[in-house]
């Protein structure tokens, strides 16, 4: 996976006890040895620490949608979900620098079947991530509590970047301590099977002394005796009534956080169709005009490098009176020759191999810093760009333009998507969208 290395440390520190506080720390730096593991790629046993110190990963560092990561990410995950299993029956003390939530998702076909998301929090919960909210501050509230964790939060410098709401039902027993005002909770504290969960926010600087020292007590002192196999069947009056109500809880909340993702992933679809307005960079860009391509019924496929040669071109098209080859290209200037006259090669290219000629349909979000209300029309892309379109046959779309017509689509208009999308195939240089677009999308 290219992705930047999470930086871990492991380390025995001594405290003032009869044994030693094995820690280590997973994209949190602690004054320790240095080693390359990190929480995606460590293969150092969480069990075999007595505090696991970690910051949720940054996800958004990983390449976007290839399945192969995300297989990789779940499972690492999953396997240190289950370690962690095995480091709590054996009272082990998890510290969590609260941190963002990232999802990182891949996206199926175009009705969606096949998508799959995996997020920086399911090392610990599923749900955990849905829970928090991103924001930043240095403002903390403390609960009158003798609670050691809050002497470390004062001795150390607070700059926290997500704060939480609400939490599962898995972390119902969580005793919060500090808050983000009214707003939600920054650290918090609850026991784990035989061990403990600590939720602290993000520091810049942490006076290590009182934070080992308060890791030890919850570590050594406020753990409690073992239960012997046998507690498990002693029965308590009553407990079965209340397991019940609260599995009948867990089921519907269960069911209305999965219906809360769903509600999230459509939200965050068609938020998507913003993208064609200002992004310039490809990897961003070239998704969303493939799918606002597929709202007209173009039948498209995603990027590829033609068979035989060195040339990648950004998508094809296969509905209508002719195949068709997609360019993308953004900027915050005009579509200039430069970007346009590789795309000729393309096509030509691709004409030797294939023995077919493709429609060349050049999408460029040109201007892109501008509001989309002044960038309608042809001036997104320059004059060499408008005269060689013409002469080579190579449709221009504008990307704002065709954000509108997919507003239209979206709004349930009736829009003409055969006469669109053969008004692209048939078409030289810059293609005039407007006529289909229906009511305006954009103010002045």
């Amino acid at each position: 996976m290219n992705a930047r290395p999470l930086q871990s440390s492991s380390s025995t520190i001594p405290i003032s006890m009869d044994r030693k506080l094995r820690i280590i720390s997973l994209d949190f730096e602690l004054a320790a040895s240095t080693v390359s593991d990190g929480l995606l790629t460590t293969e150092r046993a969480l069990f075999d620490f007595d505090v696991v110190v970690v910051r949720p990963p940054d996800l958004s560092s990983f390449q976007e949608g290839r399945r192969e990561v995300y297989h990789d990410i779940a499972s690492v995950m999953s396997t240190k979900k289950r370690e962690l299993g095995a480091f709590f029956e054996q009272g082990g003390v998890l510290v969590v620098f609260i941190a963002p939530p990232v999802l990182y998702k891949v996206e199926g076909d175009r009705y969606g079947h096949g998508s799959a998301i995996v997020d920086n929090y399911d090392f610990l919960d599923e749900r955990l991530a849905l829970c928090l909210r991103k924001g930043t501050g240095n403002q903390v509230v403390y609960a009158t509590v003798a609670e050691p964790f809050i002497g470390v939060l004062k001795k150390s410098t607070i700059a926290w970047t997500s704060y939480l709401p609400s939490v599962p039902s898995t972390f119902t027993g969580m005793k919060f301590f500090a808050h983000a005002g009214k707003a939600g909770a920054l650290a918090g504290k609850m026991q784990y099977g035989e061990g403990h969960i600590i939720f602290l926010p993000n520091v810049t600087q942490l006076d290590e002394k009182s934070f080992v020292e308060a890791c030890a007590e919850y570590r050594f002192k406020r753990q409690g005796t073992t239960p012997p196999n046998w507690v498990k069947s002693i029965t308590v009056p009553g407990i079965a009534p209340i397991e019940s109500s609260i599995a009948s809880l867990d089921g519907q909340i269960a069911a209305l956080q999965s219906q809360r993702l769903t509600f999230e992933r459509e939200l965050e679809g068609r938020s998507d169709y913003r993208k064609l307005l200002y992004e310039k960079g490809k990897t961003q860009l070239e998704p969303i005009v493939l799918r606002a391509l597929d709202q007209l019924d173009f039948g498209s496929s995603p990027s590829e490098t033609i068979k035989g040669t060195s040339h990648e071109i950004d998508g094809r098209t296969s509905n209508g009176s002719s195949p068709g080859i997609v360019e993308v290209k953004g900027s915050k200037n005009q579509i200039v020759q430069s970007e346009f006259s590789p795309f000729v090669t393309k096509l030509l290219a691709d004409s030797d191999t294939s023995n077919t000629f493709s429609k060349g349909i050049l999408v460029g979000n040109g201007l892109c810093e501008t509001t989309p209300a002044q960038r309608v029309g042809n001036a997104v892309f320059s004059p060499h760009v408008l005269d060689g379109a013409k002469r080579h046959s190579i449709a221009l779309v504008n990307s704002v333009e065709l954000y509108w017509l997919c507003c239209a689509l979206m709004r349930g208009d009736h829009v003409d998507k055969v006469g669109a999308r053969e008004a692209i195939l048939n078409g030289s240089g810059y293609i005039d969208l407007k006529p289909f677009c229906g009511e305006p999308v954009f103010t002045a």
